[in-house]
């Protein structure tokens, strides 16, 4: 019974530390997007594809 609480307790203070250590980092390494590395979409060269068939009868 002993060692199932020591074990709870080595839980929640893991936890616990690295819930703090997770606030004390998120602003360390913010992410930069560069806006010239997107590629553009030009809407006249997109290939669009029709298909027409009658449809299938539920059975």
């Amino acid at each position: 019974m002993n060692i199932r609480k020591n074990f709870e307790a080595l839980f929640l203070a893991v936890a616990a530390l690295g819930l703090v250590a997770s606030f004390a980092t998120a602003n360390a390494r913010p992410i930069e997007i560069a806006e010239s590395a997107a590629p553009t979409i030009d809407m006249a060269s997109i290939q669009t594809v029709v298909v027409s068939a009658p449809r299938l009868a539920a059975r």
